[in-house]
């Protein structure tokens, strides 16, 4: 499993199908593969695992304020911008949302977003 976790940064942007997202208060994003069990006949252990490629969960903390940029309904694409290099997520969707309140602290949205393919993308500075 691997896991991108952006803690802090003033360089990094996080877009929307390219419409920039404001209010973000972290990110993390976990590589998860996905496995088919087969079992024999009157078992309870698997005999064998099947790969099936991987899932992408994303967690996104958020400004109350802004919890609108995401859309509810409909897949989208999650772009992190970091100088050079861009992770793009496709096919998002949303499968769980929490609101925090924790006493004077500002009021915060907590996203849970499943995607379905990663791709990374660099580029050269000359």
């Amino acid at each position: 499993m691997n896991e991108l976790r952006v803690v802090r940064g003033t360089d990094i942007r996080l877009f929307a199908d390219g419409t920039p997202l404001f209010g973000i208060t972290s990110f993390i994003a976990e590589e998860k593969p996905l496995f088919h069990e087969v079992y024999e006949y009157l078992s309870a252990k698997p005999c064998e695992r099947i790969p099936q490629g991987v899932e992408y969960v994303i967690r996104i903390g958020m400004m109350a304020l802004f919890d609108h940029q995401l859309s509810d309904s409909e897949g989208f694409s999650l772009t992190l911008a970091d100088g050079n290099v861009s992770y793009r997520y496709d096919g998002c969707h949303i499968v769980g949302r929490k609101t925090r309140l924790d006493g004077n602290d500002m009021a915060t949205e907590e996203f849970t977003l499943k995607a379905d393919q990663m791709t990374k993308q660099v580029t050269e500075n000359e």
